[in-house]
């Protein structure tokens, strides 16, 4: 009874905590936003604009082009239309889902290392660390598969590997790598797993066709608009030059040292070693990032239980998680590091905290060490001691920079109820930017509003708009709806013979009074990256004028020749074509 009594408050404190890390999360969140846009950055309205453009009566695949992440999509149109139009709604969603990943990550961390406290410890990496809204996928893909990993590890019965391939195709959905590194992580599983080769093999071939089964209506929807190998042909090519086009940097670890206060250059050698991380804390994340599973796989591989005797497969289960660690900083981090960071932070998260608790436990477990290294216990322990030492300072340092504004920003620093307060008036704010009308008589305006302003008063609500340059939060903002297949029409993307027709298809059947180009070296470079597209617009679209927003976003503005303006729209000059007002 004594045993079980533990047990119970054990596992109610670890959820009260939980709840706790959700609440802690969301307001840390919601209540300091950022985003320049209504709350949100322009690489969220990359994703959001083609969700929305599901409201104006397209598809994925069918009607406009899909990078690979169609129910992302979906979810965002789902968001509007459950929750409300506007940029509100959609950080509603985005926070509570990233909330509830992190309170996930913790009750994975904690259960890894057997300790709340280190469970909290590995979950302040991710919370601190802020995955950016649009990137909740990636919290939530690898915090729903690894518990599912971890059960099927425990007792693989086909509803337990039925509920992994099922993640596995989820994740796919939301964006196809995802399934392919949670289809890692299973395949990694059954490799270190305990089991005859035979079963092994059974059920990966088992696993593999019911993820097929499961794809298999999105699978024949994409060879019915299309075909199969158009679209895995263009996903391969954008994914390449995407890669291309933001490349793995190797930041340097001592890159700013002037910016270290005179203050802190004449402090002891620790605070000295801690204003440097802090100053270049970029680069240190990402090297203890990359190290971390590896440090996670080394003291695995000394160990005949990972240190976690009473945990059913904790080796194997750690191991698979490491593995998937690697596999995520491989595929996630890369320019701009310090906006990916927190991409793969779940793995992470649950071997830091699984590190915290094991590294107090080396010498008081001589039993789990491996036979052989027995008599090395003590240097062992010692050297992993050295080995983490970094880790933990990097980590200390690293979390805690900025810390406290961030807590004040988000009034989290003072009594409960200003927290509740400040989500009132972030709520009011989101609301207010949404409004374009809004925005008119305020000075801290960006030039862009005044392109989203120009093309709500100038268009037609089914109008259609066709853009080169990224700027998706332009057509957001305007309520418009993208042109020819692509939110952004960049040289090097979708240049094939076949990509061009395809777009001039869509674009015939579309009214697209005017058209977005970039100016300079960038509209030549458009012209010879996309000849057919060119010659349709200099055919049937007339050049209008050029105007730079923000003093970086040159664009073109090209009207349709068949159109006559119904007026101009004086704060540019630029002509109308449809009397609408601003207001919405």
């Amino acid at each position: 009874m004594p045993v079980v009594s533990r047990t119970f408050t054990r596992t109610h404190a670890t959820a009260v905590v939980g709840l706790g890390v959700f609440v802690f999360a969301w307001l840390f969140r919601f209540n300091d936003p950022g985003g320049s846009f209504a709350g949100l950055t322009d690489d969220h309205f990359f994703y959001l604009v083609r969700g929305w453009q599901i409201l104006f009566g397209d598809l994925p695949v069918r009607d406009f082009v899909d990078h690979g992440a169609p129910l992302y999509y979906y979810v965002g149109a789902a968001v509007q239309l459950l929750l409300g139009r506007g940029t509100l709604s959609e950080v509603l969603f985005s926070v509570t889902v990233l909330a509830a990943g992190a309170a996930a990550t913790f009750l994975l961390a904690a259960r890894a290392s057997g300790s709340i406290l280190a469970g909290l410890a590995g979950t302040a990496f991710q919370v601190l660390l802020a995955p950016r809204f649009y990137n909740y996928p990636k919290i939530l893909a690898y915090a729903a598969a690894i518990p599912a990993l971890w059960a099927f590890a425990d007792r693989p019965t086909p509803w337990r590997r039925f509920g992994v391939a099922a993640i596995t195709a989820a994740a796919f959905l939301l964006r196809h790598d995802h399934g392919v590194f949670v289809a890692a992580a299973m395949s990694t599983l059954l490799l270190v797993a305990d089991r005859p080769p035979r079963e092994r093999i059974r059920h990966l071939l088992v696993y593999s066709a019911l993820v097929v089964a499961l794809l298999a209506p999105y699978f024949l929807f994409v060879q019915l608009n299309g075909g199969l190998p158009l679209y895995f042909r263009q996903a391969a090519a954008w994914a390449a030059k995407d890669r291309d086009r933001a490349p793995v940097v190797w930041p340097g670890l001592f890159d700013s040292p002037d910016g270290v206060s005179p203050a802190a250059r004449s402090a002891p050698a620790p605070l000295r070693t801690v204003a440097v991380i802090r100053d270049n804390q970029t680069a240190w994340f990402y090297y203890l990032e990359l190290a971390l599973p590896l440090l996670a796989l080394g003291v695995l591989a000394i160990s005949r239980d990972a240190f976690r005797p009473a945990w059913p497969r904790a080796r194997m289960k750690l191991a698979m998680v490491a593995v998937l660690g690697i596999v995520l900083n491989a595929g996630f981090l890369r320019s701009p590091l310090a906006a990916r960071l927190a991409d793969p932070s779940v793995p992470h998260a649950i071997l830091i905290a699984w590190l915290a608790a094991t590294l107090p436990r080396l010498l008081r477990r001589r039993e789990s060490f491996r036979p052989a290294l027995a008599p090395a216990v003590v240097p062992i322990a010692a050297a992993a001691w050295l080995l983490a030492l970094p880790f933990a300072v990097v980590l200390a340092a690293g979390l805690t920079n900025d810390l406290p504004r961030r807590l004040e920003k988000a009034a989290l620093t003072e009594r409960p109820g200003k927290a509740l307060e400040r989500v009132g008036t972030v709520s009011r704010q989101l609301q207010q930017d949404w409004r374009l009308v809004t925005w008119i008589a305020r000075a801290d305006r960006p030039d862009l509003i005044d392109l989203a302003l120009y093309l709500n008063a100038c268009t037609a609500p089914a109008d259609r708009i066709l853009v080169q340059p990224y700027i998706p939060q332009v057509l957001a903002l305007a309520r418009r709806a993208f042109a020819g297949g692509h939110a952004d029409l960049r040289p090097g993307f979708f240049r094939s013979e076949e990509a061009q027709l395809l777009t001039l298809e869509r674009l015939r059947r579309q009214s697209v009074p005017v058209i977005l180009l970039e100016t300079g070296a960038a509209y030549g470079n458009f012209r010879k990256s996309f000849p057919l597209v060119s010659d349709y617009i200099d055919r049937e679209y007339r050049l209008v004028g050029t105007h730079v927003f923000d003093e970086r976003f040159g664009v073109t503005l090209f009207a349709r020749r068949d159109r006559p303006p119904s007026g101009t729209y004086e704060p540019l000059g630029w002509p109308c074509f449809a009397a609408g007002q601003v207001g919405l």
